[in-house]
């Protein structure tokens, strides 16, 4: 999880842990303050394995830019899920100049 890692180092003035939850918030379809501001892995872990019949898992795989086999449990989704999101932030914020 190179990008998750690399987040949570950046300085807390640049606000990238608050761009990672907007990005969550906007590819999940849920309201930002739904989005944690702590405990992120384990929090998406926990919506994946309370939404997955509830959602287009393949929808949302493709709104996010990610590949993933059909075989692996929620707890590998989440963690995917989280460093592409991340990854995600950190370009933009690296193509901004903002990092």
């Amino acid at each position: 999880m190179k990008f998750w890692h690399q987040l949570k180092q950046v300085p807390a003035h640049l606000n990238l842990l608050e761009d990672l939850r907007a990005q969550l918030a906007k590819d999940l379809g849920i309201e930002l303050m739904e989005v944690p501001n702590q405990n992120l892995l384990e929090w998406l872990n926990e919506w994946l394995e309370a939404n997955l019949n509830k959602i287009d898992l393949a929808q949302l795989l493709y709104r996010i830019d990610l590949e993933i086999l059909s075989a692996e449990r929620p707890q590998e989704i989440a963690a995917k899920i989280l460093e592409r999101e991340a990854q995600k932030v950190i370009f933009r914020a690296q193509y901004s100049g903002k990092i």
